[in-house]
């Protein structure tokens, strides 16, 4: 029987393909091919996904490989994201203090006037304006910016360098390596200077280690490059994905502008709800070992999809799942991930979209498309979908 290609055409790029909800009734953990050719299972349900997310014998680092199945080609950069415990367990014990909620709570206030200067920005436009240029694509990388301790004289220089280092396939590769080379070696300087006067920000933070074990110079460098691979487009496509699923029925922002005690839980719904991640791309793993998962096993060195963009549409997890309730009781949505890799950076992610929606509702509550919805052009890429602008009127 021919396999099914993964990842799944979307009509609707802002709701998930109906193959999901079909795959978790009948064959929740399936077999796919991928766009490489390579073979993969692709799990759907919440608590299989959680199983492959907190399981050991699922592996990153086997992706390394040269002959081991991917749904993309490796970035070549710095990266702890292919590492596995006990390596990654220590990265994330000398990490984690720098990312803990309540240690990121100094950030807020400045968060919140990063996010309000972009939509007062927006707000000095004439109508219709460019939502993704003027406030989705720059706002993640700036905020960044702003809690890695980058000085505002020096955003514009960072910004470049980060945007042309990371446009795999979109810009020459002389000029990307050059790009990189300007980063790193900035990256280089700011750490020697923070470790010689340390500030009020993560990479000081980062900086300090715990117990007299420091993070080497090679890993500092490869965390700040996942920070900003995980910060920028990444970011930039959920809060598309974020204001389009508002904008959809005006009454959600009207309720956020007069209820803004809901925007924080508005936002996790609105995070399950996100298809930006374009099924699943990154989330692959690699079997070290024999595993049974949904009745089915799966070799060794089998390659595993756990999809959390399918995850968080489960209905026995979800009632109404397909439904936006911006009041959801309970949201144990996976967009994050869990287990030994969830995302160390979702903290400040969840500050930067949660001071972003309240600013909105609040000086916007009338923000809508300026074009019939079907009239955006969506970029043609495989992840971290966005259209290639979104004019909105107010």
């Amino acid at each position: 029987m021919e396999l099914a290609s993964f990842p799944f055409p979307q009509a609707d790029p802002c709701l998930p393909p109906p193959e999901y909800a079909r795959l978790r009734a009948t064959e929740p953990v399936a077999p796919v091919r991928l766009p490489t050719g390579d073979r993969a299972w692709l799990v759907t349900r919440h608590a299989d996904v959680l199983t492959v997310l907190g399981d050991e014998r699922f592996s990153r680092h086997a992706l390394t490989g040269p002959d081991a199945p991917k749904l993309a080609p490796i970035p070549p950069m710095p990266s702890l994201f292919y590492l596995d415990p006990p390596q990654q367990s220590r990265i994330r014990r000398l990490a984690g203090p720098a990312f803990h909620p309540a240690r990121l709570e100094r950030f807020r206030i400045r968060v919140e006037q990063v996010a309000g200067s972009y939509v007062d920005r927006l707000c000095g436009l004439d109508q219709p304006a460019d939502l993704l240029g003027t406030v989705a694509r720059p706002l993640p990388l700036a905020v960044v910016a702003t809690v890695l301790g980058v000085p505002a004289e020096r955003q514009a220089d960072f910004s470049g360098w980060v945007g042309t280092a990371f446009a795999f396939g979109a810009v020459p590769p002389d000029q990307q390596m050059a790009a990189m080379g300007r980063l790193m070696q900035y990256l280089t300087e700011l750490t020697e200077a923070r470790r010689k006067e340390p500030d009020d920000d993560v990479l000081s933070d980062l900086i300090v280690g715990e117990g007299g074990d420091q993070l080497t110079d090679q890993e500092l460098t490869a965390l700040i490059f996942d920070l900003l691979g995980a910060g920028d487009q990444p970011v930039t496509a959920e809060i598309v994905h974020l204001l389009l699923n508002v904008m959809r029925d005006p009454a959600r922002l009207e309720l956020l502008h007069t209820r803004p005690e809901f925007v924080p839980g508005a936002v996790e719904e609105l995070l399950r709800l996100s298809q930006s991640a374009g099924g699943g791309l990154g989330s692959i793993r690699i079997a070290v070992a024999d595993v049974t998962l949904g009745g089915v096993t799966i070799r060794a060195g089998d390659a595993v999809i756990p999809s959390c963009n399918a995850a968080n549409f489960d209905e026995s997890v979800f009632p109404d799942a397909e439904q936006v309730d911006l009041t959801r009781p309970s949201n144990p949505h996976l967009t994050f991930a869990q287990g030994i890799h969830h995302c160390i950076g979702a903290p400040i992610g969840r500050l930067e979209l949660t001071a972003l929606l309240r600013r909105l509702a609040r000086d916007l509550p009338g923000l809508r498309l300026a074009v019939a919805e079907n009239e955006l052009r969506w970029l043609p890429v495989p992840a971290f979908r966005t259209p290639g602008e979104i004019p909105v009127r107010w």
